[in-house]
């Protein structure tokens, strides 16, 4: 076979049309109903969303779905595309002949180009050239004034890992073949979907599409739900009363679907006050990882919900304030609140004693001893040195730390709490917040 002859090989491999016969031999005009596609590229992360269209309406089919081998790439980076009509001649081509000025749609997360079905046929009838990162997706058109329902290949890039030479990073190309075919005009409802729901027993499952509940079935103590009787389409199982929803299942209207569940609440909130808050930037953490943040309203109220189970913190950004360990189970609710320092203060939050020579602050520095330790502030005897913190924690009576002396540090907006009383209670409160997680109440 010479060089021209092995071009026009390729190209008919990448368009799907078959090698000639040696020998001619009548040819059977090829099927207009739907094709079972051929379709290699799902492994590169390449989905092809159905068209919707009505019972024995025409409709572009993506029949062939290829990623181009290394040998057949030749480090190029593009979209081959074909449109071929059963009811044309195809010579050999089992799909039909070329749509030639059929129109194609790529598109990609902002932006979109058409493509017009032009070349010869020893060719790929159009091609796009795909650059790095760019994610596009495919859809056929169709002859300007009779456009009819496509079929969307979408996911296709160039990112993937070197292969052989011919497939390297940034240079992977994929062919694209769509067929006008024409839906079935009988409508079959006679698929199931049937399965488990873990952790679903005596809960109310759902059968939906989109937002629509077509059906719903209490799941027993097996765990079993089946829904029968489906017409074609997409459907998705939910649970009453959450926001549980399986990934999307597509039937023919003829097969069934299997599905395993587990129910998995997302159904927990968290909320509280942020005293001083107004402005901040709340985090939510999760095993130490950020999950969600949220700014803190006039009002100084949060709010995170749509939480599963497990262990969460609630943070202030910037400080190293946050609160207890909050667990949640994915259906109950909790509420945390914090006071956050004030801002522009180089110490996060100091501990202000009674003068040091008074027996009574010694008293209290022993009772403090756990308090300093869980929460690392500052500390001292100097109220002029309290006033540099954005929170202060006064542990002292009005004997030794006066109640003018408090109300100053307080006048800016800063927080102040005090702690005092007998040994008892002193204690008692200082244990309540290292319990809590809390310095500040």
């Amino acid at each position: 076979m010479n060089l021209f002859e092995r071009t026009q090989s390729f190209f008919r491999h990448l368009s799907g049309q078959q090698e000639p016969p040696a020998l001619s031999a009548p040819v059977a005009a090829p099927s207009t109903a739907p094709r079972e596609p051929i379709d290699d590229a799902a492994a590169y992360g390449v989905t092809v969303e159905p068209a919707t269209v009505t019972p024995g309406g025409w409709y572009w089919q993506a029949v062939r779905v290829h990623h181009l081998s290394p040998e057949e790439n030749g480090g190029n980076h593009h979209i081959y595309m074909d449109v071929v009509d059963p009811t044309l001649s195809g010579g050999t081509n089992p799909y039909g002949g070329r749509v030639f000025n059929a129109r194609l749609k790529i598109s990609w997360d902002g932006g979109e180009q058409f493509a017009v079905i032009d070349k010869p046929l020893s060719e790929p009838g159009a091609n796009f050239p795909m650059w790095k990162w760019q994610v596009c997706a495919v859809k056929a058109l169709g002859l300007p004034g009779q456009e009819l329902p496509s079929d969307r290949v979408m996911g296709m890039h160039t990112g993937h890992p070197d292969e052989a030479p011919g497939n390297t990073l940034f240079h992977h190309s994929f062919s694209v073949t769509f067929c006008k075919v024409q839906a079935p005009a009988v409508i079959y409802a006679d698929s199931v979907i049937y399965g488990v729901l873990h952790k679903g027993a005596g809960r109310t499952a759902l059968l939906m599409q989109g937002d629509t509940t077509t059906a719903s079935q209490v799941v027993g103590g097996d765990e079993a739900f089946r829904f029968t009787d489906l017409a074609a389409g997409e459907y998705q199982v939910g649970v009453r009363d959450t926001r549980f929803r399986s990934d999307p299942v597509r039937v023919d209207g003829q097969d069934q679907a299997q599905l395993a569940l587990t129910l998995i609440l997302a159904e927990s909130a968290i909320s509280g006050r942020v005293r001083n808050g107004a402005g901040r930037t709340l985090l939510l953490q999760r095993a130490g990882a950020e999950v969600a943040r949220q700014v803190v309203p006039a009002d100084e109220t949060y709010r995170f919900t749509g939480l599963t189970a497990g262990n969460y913190r609630v943070a202030l950004a910037d400080t190293p304030l946050r609160s207890a360990l909050i667990v949640l189970d994915g259906a109950a609710a909790a509420t945390a609140d914090l006071v956050a320092p004030t801002q522009g203060k180089p110490l996060t939050h100091y501990v202000l004693f009674g003068p040091a020579e008074q027996p009574a602050t010694e008293a209290d520095l022993l009772l403090a001893q756990d308090f300093l330790l869980a929460f690392a502030p500052s500390f001292g005897f100097s109220a002029d040195e309290a006033a540099h913190a954005g929170l202060v924690t006064i542990i002292a009576d009005r004997t030794a730390v006066s109640q003018e002396s408090e109300a100053a540090l307080g006048l800016d907006g800063t927080p102040v709490q005090r702690i005092a009383g007998t040994v008892a209670e002193v204690a008692t409160a200082l244990g309540a917040r290292v319990g809590a997680g809390q310095p500040f109440v």
